[in-house]
């Protein structure tokens, strides 16, 4: 049964909406960054959900593109159809928490950002130049960890185990997804990172980030990465690749680590919805 509001998180009932399976709730939150401090929380609850249940739950950046195009900032993923499809070929279904991304292109790619970690091309593609704009990434994070999952694990029946708690995203987002397990490795244990912007990082930076934050890893979490080949997409394809190789040379193996590459893949939601079920089906198995 349905029902109105969960605790503090309201039904989303908003019309016109393309919600065809499940159902989403929301949350207006304060979080402390100094862009945009007011976002929405949308939490999407599969067509089968039973509050007698306990879940896996997958946290996930630019909140408002997980399900609803009417709420999409750059298409939908359409997560709710994707799920349906994944519980017709009789998988386990799972929540999906999502973030609202920040209003303007620069802001999201500092949010996102590795911790402290300076974007050497933040001047390519649709990133500009700001010498004032402060890290914003650690205190999203930490957020998330102290506040958002708590309250998660306070309000909706998730899973404990850290297996089943995973984060997700791409472009920046993909980014945010690395970011996050290995900011907090005890918390999360599967990362969905798609189309990541590593080629917006000097490789030295990002390698002296891993190989400290390598020393809370293990190699029981588990890695998804992605990426296409067109247009704007090529740019991120070798990058991709590099953190395949890092994360296989640290000794993950074909249980606990994956590279999907699409040759004919664009860069945007319709590429990564269509190879969303893979990457869920590797986090299950």
């Amino acid at each position: 049964m349905t029902m109105n509001n969960i605790g503090p998180f309201k039904l989303y009932l908003n019309k016109p909406n393309d919600i065809c399976y499940g159902s989403i709730y929301t949350l207006e939150v304060n979080i402390p960054l100094l862009y945009y401090p007011k976002r929405t929380v949308r939490v999407f609850l599969p067509e089968d959900f039973d509050f007698n249940q306990k879940y896996p739950v997958l946290f996930m950046s630019d909140g408002q593109n997980i399900v609803d195009k009417y709420t999409s900032a750059f298409g939908a993923w359409e997560i709710d159809k994707r799920q349906h499809e994944f519980l017709l070929e009789g998988y386990k279904s799972f929540i999906v928490v999502g973030i609202d991304c920040p209003v303007r292109p620069l802001e999201r790619a500092m949010e996102y950002s590795f911790p402290f970690i300076k974007m050497n091309n933040v001047e390519e593609g649709r990133y500009l130049k700001d010498k004032n704009l402060d890290f914003e990434s650690h205190l999203l994070y930490e957020w998330i960890a102290r506040e958002l999952l708590p309250l998660i694990h306070k309000y909706f029946p998730i899973s404990d185990d850290r297996k089943d708690i995973g984060v997700g995203g791409s472009s920046m987002g993909g980014v945010f997804a690395l970011s996050l397990i290995t900011y907090y490795p005890d918390l999360f244990g599967f990362a969905l990172s798609f189309s990541p912007g590593f080629f917006l990082y000097n490789k030295k930076d990002v390698k002296n980030y891993l190989d400290k934050a390598m020393e809370n890893f293990d190699k029981d979490h588990k890695l998804y990465f992605y990426s296409g080949n067109v247009g704007f997409e090529s740019k991120f394809l070798e990058r991709t690749k590099d953190m395949f190789e890092y994360f296989s040379s640290k000794g993950f193996d074909e249980k606990h680590l994956k590279l999907c590459v699409d040759l004919s893949g664009e860069h945007c939601e319709a590429c990564w919805s269509s190879h969303f079920n893979d990457a869920i089906k590797f986090w299950e198995d």
